[in-house]
């Protein structure tokens, strides 16, 4: 079975990819999607998008290539929506999604960093956001998130933390 491991001298996560057998639903899949939490004077980076009548707020990310890395995935993905060169710091928290409506089941990794070089800038080539936003972790709780962490986000600007895995957590549909 396919692993991808993540290294720096805090962190080794070790991430089982995407295929199992299951005797009654033969191969199942789960999407890997590793994100950042771009941290600056306790602010986060999130970027809005409206889908039916919700803002929903998503922490910058992206779809893993074939063969990649999750931090070279998380290079990438910042550098094409964003403009940014990024460096990540630490492994804040593993959580599952299940599917709903067009949202396959997803395992969700995310990081914290900061921006290394470049002014975060949407690129519509690559992004549906609306917009982009550093939000102050006050404001963190009121929000509708994508993956739906605000607690851990919350916590990740106010206080240095372990690595946590939220195992599965609800997420309501927009859309």
């Amino acid at each position: 079975m396919p692993f991808s491991a993540f290294t720096n001298s805090q962190t080794l996560c070790m991430i089982k990819i995407a295929e199992y057998q299951n005797s009654s639903q033969g191969v199942v899949t789960i999407k890997v999607r590793p994100a950042i939490a771009l941290i600056d004077d306790d602010k986060v980076l999130l970027m809005k998008y409206r889908y039916d009548q919700a803002d929903v707020w998503g922490i910058p990310g992206g779809g893993v290539a074939d063969g990649e890395a999750l931090v070279d995935t998380l290079a990438r993905e910042l550098d094409e929506e964003l403009g940014v060169q990024i460096e990540v710091d630490r492994l804040l928290c593993l959580a599952e999604t299940e599917p709903a409506g067009k949202v396959e089941h997803t395992l969700h990794c995310i990081f914290s960093g900061k921006v290394k070089s470049g002014v975060p800038a949407l690129n519509p080539v690559h992004t549906t956001a609306l917009s982009l936003e550093w939000v102050p972790a006050s404001e963190i709780g009121e929000l509708v998130l994508y993956p739906p962490i605000n607690d851990t986000l919350y916590s990740a600007l106010s206080e240095k933390r372990e690595p946590a895995y939220l195992g599965v957590i609800a997420r309501p549909w927009y859309g």
